[in-house]
């Protein structure tokens, strides 16, 4: 999140990702198993638009939504989780998980030390040269990067970088535009 204005669910998300990061610290509990619980509980409530709106609906007590995170849950994920899953409820937000499961992430690559990149390039690019760019781009930022690589013909040549939010173009078509600029306002 750069410049760009926070919304009030971002906000929250973030408060409640952050508060399950320093909950695992406290307990003692692997960041990653709680990732994973996490990410189960997400993938759970999205495949099922019953439990969604179930999650969502004001009218639905927030002890009915307890019960159903206890019997789906239970057995599932840790205690950890399933507690904090019933302060969701408590707290009704509930519909917030997705952008707390985001939100963590962001957080557990803060402490890890890891950014968040994305490559688009107007090729695919051989697995020798992603591993190379790896290495150049981790040695330059000093972080380990997590990169998603993605091809799109548009951009001509070059790469674009988008490290956590922050865009890095240096593709044809870019310099092509500002060249162009360039050459009309003279």
């Amino acid at each position: 999140m750069s410049t760009d204005i926070i919304s009030g669910n971002e906000l929250a998300a973030s408060r409640w990702a952050k508060s399950l990061l320093e909950l695992s610290n406290d307990e003692g509990m692997s960041k990653e198993i709680l990732l994973a619980s996490l990410n189960e509980v997400v993938d759970t409530v999205n495949s099922s638009d019953d439990l969604k709106s179930l999650f969502a609906n004001p009218v639905v007590t927030v002890e009915e939504k307890q019960d159903i995170i206890e019997r789906i849950f239970s057995n599932k994920v840790p205690l950890t989780v399933k507690n904090f899953l019933f302060v969701l409820a408590l707290r009704k937000r509930l519909e917030l998980l997705d952008s707390i499961l985001e939100e963590y992430k962001k957080e557990l690559n803060k402490c890890e030390n890891i950014v968040s990149l994305e490559v688009t390039s107007a090729i695919e690019i051989n697995d020798e040269k992603k591993e190379d760019l790896k290495h150049r781009i981790i040695e330059k930022l000093s972080k380990n990067a997590d990169i998603k690589w993605k091809v799109d013909e548009s951009i001509i040549g070059g790469l674009v970088f988008d490290i956590d939010g922050t865009i890095v173009d240096d593709s044809i078509t870019t310099k092509l535009n500002n060249m162009s600029k360039r050459i009309t306002t003279k």
